[in-house]
């Protein structure tokens, strides 16, 4: 898989060029993680299991891309980014025709494990790309562009996921981002890698010896699962009250709708708003999100809540992402591997550690433990940012 290698900085086509590419394989990244929230009900009902023991199909994923993070930034120091993509991306949409044709759960668990850890090289390896190619001025504006990009695949999996699952199937839903996966193979060929400067100067040690690097890590572990984690169970809560699949994925939805439009604000914000700012606002309208759902679970309520988590999204995580690419510089992709990795094991962990609630439909306790979870991330990620513009040392 050939590809071409350029030794200094982009040029300003080139730029626009690899944003443009990195989105389309963040959108299909995105839809291929978030489309299985819309299509639980029907895959349990279709494969004669309960939704809890559905569940597995989502949270074997988000562990297995959160696990296989570590070796896929190891890869992208040896091959390159975007050969490292090309080849995550062509395993991925083998994973995907398997999921869409698995005729039990335990096959489908075990495809949905393998797609999960390959869709994982595609979004670290892209925000590495746009941590060596661009300055770290502009690194936050052009992060929320890769962030409008999600929110397009989020929007696309919550609202059709649904709809194809009433429709078709939902191993259909599983077969699309398969499908864009291979095409990406081919365009990204045309991709340029980024200057090599930053690669191969240090490594998972590296990471690891910083006190700084270890405390985005562990901040990115309770932000993924209190973010993600939280975010699975919406079209659930909506489809046991009686919304239809449809509707339900119609109503999520919003929730990219919510990341996109609060992108543009932040891509405007970004560089005159201190990012500890953007962390407060973020967690405490994330906070307030979860409560509300916790306490209504009407189309209205989680409409809103969608919203609200989307900006909440786009203001943190945003932040948390330019954080992980600048904290260790000399260790780059090790620390946005990592860094990945940690946000969907915690994103993993929390969806199957409250895969027992929402089988009980006991969604009070179950979102109300998110507000709570979040409310300590924005405390303690507001205070060590504040600290870390200091750069006062943290323990350890």
């Amino acid at each position: 898989m050939p590809t071409t290698v350029v030794a200094a900085g982009l040029t300003a086509g080139q730029e626009r060029s690899a944003v443009r590419l990195l989105q389309a394989a963040s959108a299909t990244s995105s839809f291929d993680r978030f489309a299985v929230g819309t299509l639980l009900v029907s895959l349990a009902g279709d494969l004669h299991t309960s939704l809890g023991a559905a569940s597995a199909a989502a949270s074997a994923y988000f562990l297995c891309y959160g696990l296989s993070q570590p070796l896929w930034g190891l890869a992208s120091d040896r091959l390159g980014r975007v050969r490292t993509m090309r080849l995550a991306l062509a395993a991925a949409a083998i994973g995907a025709a398997v999921s869409a044709i698995a005729p039990g759960l335990g096959l489908l668990v075990l495809a949905r494990a393998c797609t999960g850890a390959c869709m994982a090289a595609v979004v670290p390896a892209g925000l590495v790309y746009l941590g060596d190619a661009i300055p770290i001025v502009r690194r936050q504006r052009t992060l929320t562009d890769l962030n409008a990009a999600t929110a397009f695949g989020i929007t696309a999996a919550t609202g059709l996921g649904g709809v194809l699952a009433a429709t078709l199937s939902w191993r259909v839903a599983f077969l699309l981002p398969g499908i864009a996966a291979a095409v990406l193979v081919v365009v990204l060929a045309g991709l340029p890698e980024p200057p090599r400067a930053s690669r191969g100067q240090g490594g998972l040690p590296t990471v690891l010896r910083s006190a700084w690097g270890r405390a985005v890590l562990v901040l990115a572990l309770v932000e993924g699962a209190a973010l993600l984690g939280l975010l699975t169970y919406f079209a659930p809560a909506l489809e046991s009250t009686g919304w239809s699949a449809t509707t339900a994925g119609a109503i999520v939805a919003l929730y990219g709708i919510g990341l996109f439009l609060s992108s543009r604000v932040v891509k405007r914000l970004a560089g005159r708003t201190r990012p500890q700012v953007f962390l407060g606002c973020g967690a405490g309208g994330l906070a307030v999100a979860y409560a509300a759902v916790a306490a209504s679970r009407s189309g209205f309520v989680v409409g809103g809540a969608a919203l609200l988590v989307g900006a909440a999204w786009a203001a943190m995580h945003s932040t948390m992402q330019t954080w992980a690419t600048e904290v260790v510089p000399h260790a780059r992709a090790a620390m946005v591997s990592l860094f990945a990795g940690m946000l969907f094991v915690g994103s993993g962990v929390a969806t199957a550690a409250l895969a027992p609630l929402a089988d009980d439909r006991r969604w009070l306790p179950l979102f109300a433990s998110g507000a709570v979870v979040v409310a300590v991330f924005g405390v303690a990620a507001v205070s060590l940012r504040t600290r870390y513009a200091g750069r006062e040392p943290v323990a350890g």
